[in-house]
């Protein structure tokens, strides 16, 4: 008797890197659902960051460079398909940062032999988010049906990773429980006796431990309580936020950032503030100037630490520890003046 061949699955790579840190969920269960095996390239090392370089210029930031050997590593691993995402808005008002807008030709300028792209072009102001789904669906040749029901299943899991992340859950942590689709998160009980510090920047400069320096772990070695953007409220990210009177916010990809910040400081729930950014990245140091001035005003400690492939280890770290006791130190003597 024949036996049937079972249909082999095809493969689609996803950098682990940029926007993996944002909607990787969401992605992960979206073509799971069409039918396709999801390819991760695997954590950024000092050998993707080197392989990166061979094809990105100088003057980007870190991020993107690493991008590039995150797709030298998916090239490696026989994948059908390339995914990469273009966000050109994510809200009505607001345009993502240059480097997103025009991602996939980027990639496909610099790169060679590389297998079919697969472009999820996300533009709020002109269409609903599921549009862009349903087209990414149409591209690979998928049925209305099972990209509305995949569609579903990767908002599902997406909520599921917000959730998790905002009841303290790590990122790897808050992966997990989206792909087991947990719904429970009890909050981990507060840590009081700790200083609390709020680590605020883009996703991939939080939660990628190589461009960080594995900046979280260590924090946690000088008993700090670390919080990052995604375990704060998600309504205090729904409203826009105008710098003054007469400036709103043009950048989405900072709309979240520049949130987090005037939430924490208005609720003083954290004892200082970390800003991590990319050095050459044009709207991280527009935000600092802007959170300078304001943390300043407020008298709220703040540090902004730049961030690229020339940063030593030593450096970051005694600027850090530095931070850490000076918040430490007003933190006690707060605490005695409302003693005495």
């Amino acid at each position: 008797m024949l036996m049937s061949k079972v249909k082999k699955r095809k493969k689609i790579g996803i950098p682990q890197a940029l926007l993996y840190y944002k909607y990787f969920p969401f992605w992960r269960a979206f073509f799971e659902g069409l039918g396709l095996e999801v390819v991760e390239s695997g954590r950024s090392s000092k050998v993707l960051l080197q392989e990166g370089n061979q094809y990105a210029i100088d003057e980007i930031c870190i991020p993107l460079k690493l991008f590039y050997g995150h797709i030298a590593s998916l090239l490696k691993k026989k994948i059908d398909y390339l995914f990469l995402p273009r966000y050109i808005s994510t809200s009505v008002d607001t345009y993502m940062c240059p480097k997103f807008l025009a991602l996939p030709d980027l990639i496909r300028a610099t790169g060679n032999n590389l297998p079919p792209i697969v472009e999820m072009s996300v533009n709020m102001k002109k269409k609903p988010f599921f549009f862009s789904a349903l087209e990414t669906g149409r591209s690979l040749g998928k049925s209305l049906f099972l990209t509305h029901s995949a569609y579903t299943k990767a908002i599902s899991a997406q909520n599921l990773f917000l959730q998790a992340m905002q009841a303290g859950r790590s990122f790897d942590d808050a992966l997990n429980a989206a792909q087991q689709r947990v719904s429970l998160f009890p909050k981990y009980p507060s840590a009081s006796h700790k200083i609390r510090i709020a680590l605020i920047g883009h996703g991939y400069n939080i939660h990628d431990a190589f461009i960080n320096m594995d900046l979280l772990k260590k924090l946690k070695q000088m008993d700090v309580h670390p919080v990052v953007i995604e375990n704060l409220p998600s309504d205090i990210f729904e409203g826009k936020t105008s710098v003054n009177r007469s400036l709103k916010n043009y950048w989405g990809n900072e709309e979240e950032i520049l949130s987090a910040l005037h939430y924490l400081s208005e609720e003083r729930s954290v004892d200082g503030i970390i800003f991590l950014c990319s050095f050459c990245c044009g709207p991280d140091s527009l935000i600092d100037e802007i959170a300078m001035r304001d943390m300043k005003l407020a008298g709220f400690p703040y540090i902004c630490v730049v961030l690229d492939e020339h940063t030593g280890q030593a450096g970051l770290i005694t600027r850090i520890e530095s931070f850490v006791d000076m918040v430490a130190f007003r933190k006690r003597a707060e605490e005695l003046e409302k003693r005495c």
